[in-house]
């Protein structure tokens, strides 16, 4: 990893952490069981989320996308599967 991903990667992670339910920590998982969210509460992350990538990085990054959904384990699981897929949308 270059010094740049590993600075987005930290960037990422910090926003994710952010935006997620105050009780959350790093290693949390953030949809499915024992995950703080329902669907709709990551539906409501994920649109919050996206914002602030927009926001930090100036430009528009879709994470609820056929992509995210047809993999065959989600980025939505856990806060390193998700900070992984954001940086992977970032360098492309």
């Amino acid at each position: 990893m270059t010094s740049s991903i590993d600075d987005k990667a930290e960037t990422v992670r910090r926003l994710i952490m952010e935006t997620m339910p105050a009780a959350a920590g790093e290693d949390s998982r953030i949809f499915g069981a024992g995950a703080p969210l329902d669907s709709l509460g990551l539906v409501n992350f994920l649109a919050d989320l996206e914002y602030r990538l927009t926001e930090e990085f100036g430009r528009e990054i879709v994470l609820a996308s056929d992509r995210a959904m047809s993999r065959s384990q989600s980025p939505f699981r856990d806060v390193a599967a998700l900070t992984d897929y954001i940086v992977e949308l970032l360098t492309e």
